[in-house]
């Protein structure tokens, strides 16, 4: 087995080999359907029916941390959910499209449960619909076990599964992960072996800087083929795991489906590497000034910084143009 490389000799390659594959498994509600370990990729979705007259934004997914949020406390501001609740008014579905699990999203809109009630969360891998689940897709056991195995010679870098809410370091003793609660934040328990249970949310945390993050990430993408190793906070040395060509893309689509609306009805919003799959896929794709390289020049459209309320903004816009049958203005 291959050791992690020095710094300096690579650069991060978050996607794994070959880059990002658009995910289209459009399963029946509730149906699990498992992916990784070389399984085949289904076929993407065939696009709806372009809508007779003029277009208008009748789905947003937006990217929560340094996107529509920005307070150190990772709360929504009252006029983020003012204009949250205006788009609603307006016939928006609007969609928190994030890597935390759902659980999480209550107290991050300050308990407005009306405001995020509908989610894509797990980076697609587990979808709701007005608070039911619809939809989840689990990392395959073998693939987190080769994961485990990888960084049992790599000391500062664990394996982190979530079942039920509790998040469990695998392969990590105790006293170390409590030992650095800035970087295992929310863990507080550790196995010798990954659980037996479904898993829908894995992460590596990473006792050091974010370059070394990104450098774990480029070579268990290396090394792992199966799964995509992305980075979804700048500066934070934290990895979250997917199977491979799998992102928030899915459950995008998934509730585009489900919703009946086509491709140009749809409007998301990120910042950061695990929002490329699902900037790439829809065309009204927007950046917040403050995105990494990457996104930026991925996205069509360019809003202010997060801290700006810039996603705010624009889904008052979004609202406006929507009622009155257009499309937005920061899309002109």
């Amino acid at each position: 087995m291959s050791r992690v490389p020095e710094p300096q000799h690579l650069a991060c390659d978050v996607f794994g080999r070959g880059g990002p594959r658009p995910s289209r498994l459009l399963l029946p509600a509730g149906r699990v359907r498992a992916l990784g370990m070389g399984r085949a990729r289904g076929a993407r979705a065939r696009p709806r029916p372009a809508s007779k007259g003029p277009h208008v934004i009748k789905l947003v997914l937006s990217d929560l941390d340094a996107t529509l949020i920005w307070r150190e406390d990772h709360v929504v501001t009252p006029f983020a959910l003012e204009a949250i609740h205006e788009a609603q008014a307006a016939g928006v579905h609007f969609v928190p499209c994030t890597g935390r699990i759902y659980r999480d999203l209550p107290a991050m809109f300050a308990g407005d449960e009306a405001a995020c009630a509908t989610a894509v969360t797990s980076n697609g891998q587990l979808v709701y619909l007005d608070g039911e689940l619809v939809e989840r897709v689990p990392i395959e056991r073998d693939a987190l076990v080769a994961v485990a195995g990888l960084l049992a010679d790599v000391p500062d870098a664990y394996l982190v599964v979530e079942y039920g809410g509790e998040k469990v370091a695998v392969g990590a003793d105790l006293g170390y992960v409590l030992a650095h609660p800035d970087n295992f934040w929310r863990v507080e328990s550790a196995l010798p072996e990954v659980p037996l249970e479904s898993c829908y949310k894995a992460n590596v945390r990473v006792v050091g800087s974010f370059g070394r993050c990104q450098e774990v990430a480029a070579w268990l993408g290396a090394e792992l083929a199966e799964l995509d190793f992305v980075c979804p906070m700048p500066g934070t040395p934290h990895i979250d795991l997917t199977p491979h060509g799998f992102g928030k893309d899915h459950g995008g689509d998934f509730l585009m489906e489900r919703l009946g609306l086509s491709p140009e009805e749809v409007c998301c919003f990120g910042d950061a590497e695990n929002d490329l799959a699902v900037l790439r896929h829809y065309e009204n794709s927007v950046a917040v000034a403050n995105a990494v390289p990457a996104v930026l020049e991925c996205a069509r459209y360019r809003i202010g910084p997060a801290r700006e309320e810039s996603v705010a903004r624009a889904l008052l816009d979004i609202a406006a143009a929507t009622r009155a049958g257009r499309m937005p203005d920061f899309m002109g």
